[in-house]
């Protein structure tokens, strides 16, 4: 005799039980999975701040201490400083024939003069400077020690002008640098970025407000700053017996997580 099979599927009670057990399974799971996903994406916007800190911090000390000596100048939340687009030596006094020596003082009459060693890259816009000391009578944004090339070109071996230099003192070391427009780091907590500024010219003074720097181009260098003491500069000139000083804090903030980061950066002042 055959008998017929019985088939059953899951009642309404035991889906629901199923479900409650697998409810509580997940439950349990993601006790465990949430905070590490919590971990996951605090350790990754520390290391986002971290790198964006870090790289601002080493793009600044790149220009800061490819600066002119003596030309890096704070004034509160602005830094400020003159680079250096090339260097070489001048002439100091005549072998006879033809060369052109660098004569300096108040009867300077030279409008030409030799480069020793290497030639130099003059661009538009660059200028000469010798000695710059960041004193009355030594400093580049005054224009004491400052003058404009005639000519310009990748390789020069003379440096000529229109009327004579007239620089008012001597390098020790016979040395010029080739210069461009002073560039200024400004820290913003307000807008939360630093920004950096160049092409707005030479002022005796320093520009530390937006409106004198806005005549040139800028740049958001970094930004995600803590709106409360975000980042700060300052500077200790040099002296005979030590190099300056420059430090630099800057605090980032993101998605609850804050990294702050300091760079301190010694600065040869010899002209």
């Amino acid at each position: 005799m055959r008998h017929a099979t019985e088939s059953r599927g899951f009642t309404l009670i035991e889906m629901i039980v199923a479900m409650v057990i697998g409810g509580l399974l997940l439950a349990m799971v993601g006790m465990f999975v949430r905070h590490q996903i919590d971990a996951y994406v605090e350790v990754s916007a520390r290391m986002q701040l971290a790198d964006a800190a870090d790289t601002a911090l080493g793009r600044m000390e790149r220009e800061i201490r490819a600066a002119l000596p003596n030309s890096l100048r704070v004034s509160g939340n602005y830094l400020e400083f003159v680079p250096i687009m090339d260097a070489g030596r001048y002439r100091a006094e005549s072998g006879g024939g033809a060369d052109f020596p660098l004569d300096f003082g108040l009867g300077a009459s030279a409008d030409h003069f030799d480069v020793l060693g290497p030639p130099v890259r003059v661009a538009a816009g660059e200028e000469i400077v010798v000695f710059n000391l960041g004193v009355p009578g030594g400093d580049v944004y005054a224009g004491d020690n400052r003058r404009a090339p005639s000519a310009t070109g990748a390789a020069l071996t003379e440096i000529t002008a229109a009327a004579p230099f007239g620089f008012p003192f001597a390098s020790p070391a016979s040395r010029f640098h080739v210069v461009g427009q002073p560039v200024t780091f400004v820290c913003d907590p307000a807008n939360r970025v630093i920004r950096r500024h160049w092409g707005y010219g030479f002022h005796d003074s320093q520009p530390d407000t937006n409106e004198a720097l806005a005549a040139g181009n800028a740049a958001v260098l970094v930004d995600n700053l803590n709106p409360v003491g975000g980042c700060s500069f300052s500077y200790i000139p040099g002296a005979l017996q030590r190099n300056g000083l420059v430090s630099l804090r800057l605090t980032l903030t993101l998605n609850g997580e804050t990294v702050s980061l300091q760079q301190q950066i010694p600065i040869d002042n010899t002209p």
